[in-house]
């Protein structure tokens, strides 16, 4: 992710980041050359390890994965995409949340 694009976190991020990740992640580019790539690596595992515990507590993996049934999925979905896209990229997620409300509402109306 480059500087441009927005930091916005997941509730996935929310449940398997930690602030102490995200310190070991700022340290990273004022590391020495040869130290880079095993301190990288040793992030990414760390981040691992805090993902199958996440999926190891139903509890906390239901709440994640839980979206409203009523809604319009679809559209939700795009909607929440919208954070870490482009201007351009929010452009055509909106174009296709308009395309799928419209779907729902036709399929609403001659059902």
């Amino acid at each position: 992710m480059d500087h441009n694009e927005t930091s916005s976190f997941t509730p996935f991020d929310y449940m398997t980041q930690t602030r102490e990740l995200q310190m070991l992640k700022t340290m990273l580019p004022y590391m020495k050359d040869t130290q880079k790539k095993q301190f990288a690596i040793l992030i990414k595992y760390m981040e691992l390890q805090n993902t199958v515990q996440v999926f190891s507590q139903e509890d906390k993996v239901m709440s994640m994965c839980s979206v409203d049934e009523g809604s319009n999925n679809m559209v939700a979905m795009l909607n929440d995409l919208r954070a870490f896209c482009t201007s351009k990229e929010q452009e055509t997620i909106d174009m296709l949340a308009n395309m799928f409300s419209m779907l729902e509402t036709y399929e609403t109306i001659f059902s």
